[in-house]
């Protein structure tokens, strides 16, 4: 019996400051020669901030957030700073969502 996985190894790694140039080149599903895996967007299994962000991401649209500005303001008042520990720019979520492909 195969290993189940919960990220696709086919995918670029997301973490670069730049869009990966590549894409899957047919690696992540070519019909009858690929195992179709369970986590197909995921290149690996998110770290601990990553999912301390999307709890903070739900909790504000629950609260009715809407715009980038208010996203960025409630993320910065609950403290859920970048990954340097930085406060949120409208210019860095945006970048952080455009390299991570959010």
């Amino acid at each position: 019996m195969s290993e189940t996985l919960d990220f696709n190894p086919a995918l670029p790694e997301s973490r670069q400051f730049t869009p990966p140039a590549e894409g899957g080149n047919g690696n992540i599903h070519k019909p009858g020669d690929y195992q179709n895996l369970i986590w197909q967007t995921r290149s690996r299994v998110p770290e601990n901030w990553e999912l301390l962000l999307i709890t903070a991401l739900e909790e504000l649209f629950e609260q009715g957030v809407e715009t980038l500005p208010e996203l960025v303001n409630g993320l910065n008042a609950i403290r859920m700073y970048d990954q340097q520990g930085q406060a949120w720019s409208d210019a860095s979520f945006q970048a952080f969502l455009q390299v991570n492909g959010y």
